[in-house]
């Protein structure tokens, strides 16, 4: 007797989504434990994919990198469908009278199966969702969320608070599917209650998070948008539904991906029905924290936080699968993941420190000795009475000095300046208005001031009162210029003449003088702003310049400033105008050229402006040192420290912000490819002994990351968003640190922006050791001397990484770096 047909399935007469409203559904299955394996491999490669390529790719990166993700996943999901869809194949969960747990979805015959030697027959393989669609209005919300996300991904990059969806969601499992997770005993509690998540997320995001700045706020949108999404994708147990649902995403798809721009709809192939999206996001922060490089990492702290958070996080996943799951305890050897880079920088940092030249003399050694001997035998010559100062003066110039030298001599003895005789830059400044009369170089201010768009501050010195005031056609403020001259001049009533000059406004120098000018020629004022500027400056070189001779230190391959004279020169080395933003593309630099006395805070070798002490250095009180604010050698930190705004140049398609010196610096420090080509890595020099105790020179892309703290903390002086964006991405950014924040560490990084460096004057008042890279003169600089009072440091760079792992990495070159910091601080005190 045949068996009857069974009975047609009843007709349904509510429509599917008003059906899935009222019904109460199924308790989703978690991820099988080769799905998860895949996952987290998919994350953890998705993630570092991002990392590496959306530094010059920008959005185009972000999308490569859910691509990667989601198409991982996508193909295990179709695998899943493929060979386990109808059939309801799953994991044998075993026990008497227990079925098999299915995993394919979709109104289907009995799935059968087999295990462990014999048949068993699984339940109705009913998927959830099954025959039901999503409304539009659901589509449309989590389309727009998924927008939200990648849109900020692309601008922001990592999406660091993404741990914390992890706890967030599994609130809201619990609202709306109250009871629909039991937890093991134990451990499994501690990771999977809602306390223990957000425990574990907090662990997490600390381990990615550097410092709180109004970006990390900002990462609250896509973190909402992503919890919209999530939830949308949680099934219900009862009640309407207030927030948007997708019940089945594999048919919600092709609808889905008409409302989102970027297409990922075809990826999102993993059968999220049956599966808890906290394992997701789970997956997804192991593949966050994982995929930190821990070869960047600036200190200890640092560099152990994403390996322990990937343990918790982890353990936090082991514990969402079945406890029944076959081998879901070999997931723990996911963990070597961060385990063996931490413990491969570990060995390169001691590597590192072992090799450094800890008995041989280090060529920094010879050059501190030479300019200590030097430097005093400077001071030893100095004039000691009025009359020995007359005729040095006369020795050095060949003229009488100017009236008024015995009462300048007299201020210099009465302040204690060990300095009298060593001035011949301001000479050298003056010198050229000899030729005119006192009369006609008023005029030339006078006619300078009136220059349309000139920007000079006209000041007018009372010497009754010592009182300075100063004008502007158009400005009001004066960047504290008044204040400078009132404090340094305003104890002098009756010593000086009435005087006038003019004062640069900008930071960027201003002036070149032909050979010989004369007032006869009429100067000019041209624009140059955001132009490379180069040609102009040195078109006055006289000479082509030559490459010297190798000094027995310049052969070891390290560049070590050796003679500052000629490190500055311009016409000495063409190279720098490509290495410079001051020569490429400045922010504003209106070049006079003619016979025009300016004074200006710094200049380059080829320019002609007078050169005086900037306002920063003396009035300005975020400039001013706080010796409060100091700590004694011992307690500083061992780094080098560097934090500030990319000042220098304005980035824009036809100038590249690589070849700009913060840039370059930046890229250096934080170890980063040096250009567009992600392959091409830094190279670094290190000095080495022979077994035969000869010095050698190798190069590796080795730097050792917590001997850096450098970071841009303002991106700007961009002339379209693009290279801002990219820079964002490029660079490991900081918050706005405190204004003291270098004198806690050992070593600071000094180098220009627009212009001189408003801090260097406070950095050598410390007893931090300041490394000090410029192109720009200063007036102090024949009274400053290099390896004596601060480091100096090549427009190249190439030996920065020998000089802070030896002042870092040693016991001698501590000592010697603290000498230099003592010099400087003597030296301002």
């Amino acid at each position: 007797m045949s068996t009857p047909p069974p009975p047609p399935p009843p007709r349904r007469w509510l429509p599917p989504w008003i059906e899935h409203l009222t019904t109460t559904i199924p308790v989703p299955k978690p991820l099988n434990l080769t799905t998860t394996l895949t996952a987290l491999l998919a994350a953890v490669l998705a993630t570092a994919i991002c990392h590496r390529q959306v530094g010059i790719q920008g959005q185009a990166a972000e999308c490569l990198s859910e691509v990667v993700c989601w198409g991982v996943l996508g193909a295990v999901g179709a695998g899943v469908r493929r060979w386990g869809g109808g059939l309801g194949l799953g994991s044998r969960v075993g026990g008497e009278g227990e079925g098999w747990e299915l995993v394919g979805g979709g109104d289907g015959p009995e799935g059968e199966g087999e295990g462990g030697g014999r048949r068993g027959r699984g339940s109705e393989g009913r998927g959830l969702g099954a025959g039901r669609v999503a409304s539009g209005w659901s589509l449309g919300v989590v389309a727009l969320a998924l927008g939200v996300v990648s849109a900020c991904a692309a601008e922001m990059g990592a999406l660091v608070l993404f741990p914390a969806l992890t706890p967030l969601l599994l609130l809201a499992e619990r609202r709306l599917r109250p009871g629909a997770q039991e937890l093991e005993p134990g451990l499994a509690a501690l990771v999977n209650s809602v306390w223990g998540a957000a425990l574990v997320a907090l662990v997490a995001v600390l381990a990615v998070v550097r410092g709180a700045s109004l970006e990390l706020l900002l990462q609250i949108i896509p973190l909402a948008a992503l919890l919209v999404v999530y939830v949308a994708l949680i099934p219900r147990t009862d009640g309407p539904r207030l927030l948007p649902c997708i019940p089945d995403l594999e048919s919600a798809v092709p609808a889905l991906a008409t409302r989102v721009v970027v297409v990922l709809a075809g990826v999102l192939g993993i059968q999220a029905c049956h599966t808890s999206w906290c394992t997701v996001t789970a997956i997804g922060t192991f593949g966050l924290v994982a995929s930190r490089d821990l070869w960047i990492q600036r200190s200890e702290l640092e560099a152990v936080s994403p390996v322990v958070a990937s343990l918790l996080v982890l353990a936090q996943i082991i514990f969402m699968l079945p406890k029944q799951s076959k081998g879901r305890w070999a997931l723990w050897a996911l963990l070597l993941l961060s385990l063996v880079p931490y413990l491969a920088s570990i060995v390169a940092i001691q590597q590192a420190n072992l090799s450094a030249l800890h008995s041989a003399e280090h060529p920094i050694e010879v050059l501190v000795r030479a300019a200590k001997v030097d430097f005093e035998q400077m001071l030893a010559r100095q004039s000691k009475t009025y009359a020995a100062a007359v005729d040095e003066y006369k020795r050095r110039y060949g003229v009488e000095p100017p009236p008024g030298f015995k009462e300048w001599y007299q201020y210099a003895v009465d302040n204690q300046s060990p300095i009298i005789d060593e001035f011949d830059m301001i000479y050298e400044s003056v010198s050229p208005f000899w030729r005119v009369s006192g009369k006609e170089v008023v005029q030339i201010m006078h006619d300078a001031h009136k220059t349309p768009d000139i920007d000079l501050w006209l000041c007018s010195f009372s010497g009754a009162t010592a009182e300075t005031r100063c004008e502007h056609p158009t400005r009001s403020s004066d960047r504290h210029t008044t204040d400078m001259f009132n404090k340094l001049l305003g104890d002098l009533k009756g010593v000086l003449p009435d005087a006038k000059f003019l004062v640069n406004h900008l930071d960027e120098p201003r002036v070149v003088m032909a050979p010989g000018a004369s007032n006869k020629i009429p100067f000019s004022v041209t624009d140059l702003s955001e132009k490379p500027t180069w040609d102009e400056i040195t078109k006055f070189c006289t000479t082509p310049p030559q490459k010297p001779r190798d000094s027995p230190l310049e052969a070891l391959g390290l560049p070590f400033v050796i003679n500052r004279t000629a490190t500055l020169d311009l016409c000495k080395h063409p190279e720098y105008a490509y290495t410079h933003g001051l020569f490429q593309a400045p922010p504003s630099f209106k070049l006079i050229e003619g016979l025009v006395p300016v004074l200006s805070t710094g200049a380059p070798s080829t320019m002609s402006d007078i050169l005086i002490p900037s306002p920063a250095y003396i009035v300005e009180p975020e400039f001013l040192y706080d010796p409060a604010a100091d700590l004694p050698w011992e307690s500083k930190s061992n780094q080098l420290y560097w934090t500030g705004s990319t000042t220098g140049a304005v980035a824009s398609s036809t100038h590249d912000w690589r070849g700009f010196h913060r840039q370059r610096f930046l890229s250096l420090t934080q170890n980063l490819p040096p250009t567009n080509n992600q392959q091409h890595h830094q190279q670094h020099a290190y000095l080495h002994q022979t077994p035969t105790h000869q010095l050698t020179t190798s190069k590796s892309t080795f730097l050792n990351p917590r001997h850096y703290l450098t970071a841009p903390t303002r991106l700007f002086q961009c002339l379209t968003p693009l290279p801002c964006r990219q820079q964002r991405s490029h660079f490991r950014t900081l918050p706005w640190q405190p204004r003291d924040a270098a004198l806690a560490h050992k070593l600071a990084f000094d180098l220009d922006g627009n212009g001189i460096s408003g801090r260097y004057l406070k950095l050598l008042a410390s007893r931090t050791a300041v490394l000090k890279q410029t192109v720009l003169r200063e007036w102090h600089d024949e009274r400053l001397r290099a390896w004596v009072h601060y480091v100096p440091v090549s427009e190249g760079m190439g030996e920065v990484a020998e000089v802070v792992g030896w002042f870092l990495g040693t016991e001698r070159g501590g000592d010697v770096a603290r000498g230099i910091g003592e010099a400087g601080r003597e030296w301002v005190g």
